[in-house]
């Protein structure tokens, strides 16, 4: 059975990667705003209903970040789990939701030059704040049921989860569209340096 449930995941996986390969190949060539996503199942020689077992939009086909919510065992796991770092906690969580994500080397680089489209960046940014909200709101709650995990009494618990989803938000976003990183590298090894990266430039800023 469990030979089984390998292969039809392994058949899964080459089903959404070849969705991915024609959608941002398409926009790779046309421009974001120029491909939709009849277009997209014609290149990847699917239907309209196996598209959309995959993937909600052509936005989260093209850019990658799953958009679907985090599961019921991932919440649970979040607000219940030992730890000495809510952050820790949030970081792992996002990657452990990214598992099958930007696994292409060819995909992540043509996500890379069309992470430079306006309307390509306009989705991306829709999207990854509803992606923050939903994080923000797990944060802040693990944070007010656990207060000796803060790292700021100054503020409100909302306040200090608002500085980790953000800190999380764009290192998700230096990891995909940054030139510094290259896309040969596991996504969730350019993730944990684009987080480095965060830390140790916002311990130089002064104003």
């Amino acid at each position: 059975m469990q030979e089984e449930m390998s292969l039809r995941e392994q058949k899964r996986l080459k089903t959404r990667l070849r969705i991915e390969d024609a959608a941002t190949r398409l926009v790779d060539e046309r421009g974001f705003a120029d491909v939709t996503v009849e277009e997209i199942c014609d290149a990847a020689g699917i239907s309209r209903r196996t598209f959309f077992n995959y993937f909600d939009s052509k936005d989260t086909a093209v850019l990658g970040a799953p958009s679907h919510d985090f599961t019921e065992e991932q919440k649970k796991a979040f607000l219940s789990a030992p730890t000495d770092s809510v952050f820790r906690l949030a970081v792992d969580l996002v990657k452990g939701h990214l598992v099958g994500q930007h696994v292409n080397e060819v995909i992540a680089e043509r996500r890379r030059r069309i992470s430079g489209d306006s309307d390509a960046a306009a989705a991306a940014l829709s999207r990854k704040r509803a992606k923050s909200n939903e994080i923000l709101g797990l944060i802040t709650e693990r944070l007010d049921q656990d207060p000796s995990l803060r790292q700021m009494p100054e503020v409100t618990a909302e306040t200090e989860a608002i500085l980790i989803a953000f800190a999380i938000r764009e290192a998700f976003w230096i990891a995909t569209a940054s030139p510094d990183f290259s896309c040969d590298i596991p996504f969730e090894e350019r993730f944990e340096s684009a987080l480095t990266l965060i830390n140790k430039f916002s311990k130089g800023l002064t104003w």
